[in-house]
């Protein structure tokens, strides 16, 4: 019987599909007691060159065609991969994510031993020889770092002291008024909450539709996942901007997860507070100074940084589609 069922909705992925597929066939779990299930958009690179060159070698790993390109949304790859999964657990990774240690999946397995806990979420970690973006995104666990007050890990890595910690991990009861977002980088579901929430959509709104059920989430401090996301700031900032476009163009009306409310309870006024401090680099600042003179990592200087050009970037494009903003909010 199938317990896990890992699943990757890829699209042009050969930069790093092959360490992310070989970090999961090195765990220390049995072949029979896990799946790889893989949904390509229509890869016009080596990705299903690279994919087919497994399948030949690992039976349990399973390629299907995804005519809707995108990886997130209703009906797209991640959400089909569910549909076809026969596993209890559902381990969502992305193609740029490597998993550090032999024993990550037994890792994240363990709070499940907690019949409450619903996900189980991994860290991140930077590796010695990378730039300094890549060592600060991987530390501070979010790709976006203008998102760092809404997730989970970030707040997690920021301030443990808010956390319930048990054994290895921290623990998040989610609510209605207490929402943090994740499931990005290596996250463990029951495949029940997806049947519990209609499926699959979007990590924000997996994470706000879990909230209205009052779900409970682990966040294992052992298992570890490398995020080889966009190294230099111009390819990392042209990505931002697509994807917050695409939001503000149309996906603005299908969120389940409010941008613009945050806290606990949430509330748009703390949200337009935020990006008024944002805009300051010192409230982004002092936020990371903790973690600075704890580690005395230098990346952690560029947060204000990538927070201010984040900010700043996002309001340009706001603009652009300021009827849009008036509906969402």
């Amino acid at each position: 019987m199938v317990k896990v069922s890992y699943v990757l909705g890829i699209l042009n992925a050969e930069r790093t599909l092959k360490e992310c597929i070989d970090s999961i066939l090195m765990q220390k779990f049995s072949r029979k007691d896990y799946e790889v299930i893989i949904g390509d958009g229509g890869s016009t690179d080596n990705t299903l060159k690279i994919v087919k060159s497994y399948i030949k070698k690992e039976k349990n790993i399973k390629l299907f065609h995804n005519p809707y390109k995108l990886s997130e949304g209703k009906g797209m790859a991640k959400d089909q991969g569910v549909n076809l999964s026969k596993g209890e657990f559902i381990v969502f990774l992305d193609h740029d994510n490597i998993l550090l240690n032999k024993d990550w999946i037994k890792h994240i397995l363990e709070p499940f031993k907690d019949k409450r806990v619903m996900a189980s979420q991994s860290l991140t970690s930077p590796i010695p020889k990378d730039t300094n973006f890549l060592k600060y995104i991987n530390a501070l666990g979010v790709e976006d770092p203008f998102a760092t007050p809404y997730s989970l890990v970030a707040q997690v890595v920021l301030n443990q002291n808010k956390f319930n910690k048990q054994k290895d991990y921290f623990i998040f009861d989610l609510s209605p008024k207490k929402i943090l977002f994740f499931g990005a980088n290596g996250c463990a579901f029951r495949k029940s909450v997806f049947k519990a929430i209609n499926g699959y959509t979007r990590d924000v709104d997996v994470s706000a539709n879990m909230a209205h059920h009052n779900m409970r989430v682990a966040i294992h401090s052992k298992p570890r996942i490398y995020h080889k996301t966009s190294n230099n700031m111009l390819s990392f900032m042209k990505k931002k901007a697509t994807y917050f476009y695409r939001f503000m163009n149309k996906e603005y009306g299908t969120k389940s997860f409010k941008w613009t409310q945050l806290g606990q309870p949430p509330s748009t006024i703390k949200f337009f507070l935020m990006v008024l401090t944002n805009l300051t680099l010192v409230v982004p600042l002092i936020d990371v100074l903790p973690q600075l003179f704890k580690t005395k990592k230098l990346f952690w200087l560029l947060h204000p940084f990538y927070v201010f050009y984040l900010t700043l970037l996002y309001g340009i494009i706001t603009l652009s589609k300021i009827k849009n903003f008036f509906k969402y909010v």
